[in-house]
Order: structure tokens, then C-alpha cells, then sequence
């Protein structure tokens, strides 16, 4: 574990010594720092996803794998003869 020093408003370490005792504290901070970081991570990941431009492709998913696994079959011979 490592420590840390931190300065807050004096507000907000107002409500921090009435939500979390003194002996508390620490792991209070912690466990906020945790969700805000999995917040952080998580709102990136929205916004890639609400930023994706859709785009349409004028060949058939089902024939485009259908080319690629003849082509690894292709691979795959070819390397079993070396």
C-alpha cells in the first residue's frame, strides 16, 4: 500500500469527518479513488462508443469469413509442406 498527501476544500473534509471517522478515513478515500477511476474508465468507454461513426460495407459478412478461413486452410496446408 503506499500513502498519500492530499489537499482538499475544507468542505469536503468537512463531510469527510462526518461520513468517515478519523480511523476510517483512509479506506473511505481509497474505495472513492477506486470508483472514480472505474467511472473514469467506463465514461471513456461510452464515449467511444457513442462517437462511433457506422459505416456500410457493400460485401456480405458471411462471404468475407468465408474467404478468410479458405485462405488460413491455405496457410495452413502450405506450412504443413515445409
Amino acid at each position: 500500500m503506499q500513502r498519500i498527501s492530499i489537499t482538499v476544500e475544507d468542505s469536503i473534509k468537512h463531510e469527510l469527518d462526518l461520513i468517515a471517522p478519523k480511523g476510517e478515513r483512509a479506506a473511505f478515500v481509497s474505495k472513492a479513488i477506486k470508483k472514480a477511476i472505474e467511472d473514469w474508465y467506463k465514461q471513456r468507454a461510452l464515449n467511444k462508443i457513442l462517437n462511433f461513426k457506422p459505416y456500410k460495407i457493400n460485401v456480405d459478412s458471411v462471404d468475407i469469413l468465408h474467404e478468410v478461413r479458405e485462405e488460413r486452410a491455405e496457410l495452413v496446408i502450405k506450412a504443413s509442406r515445409s
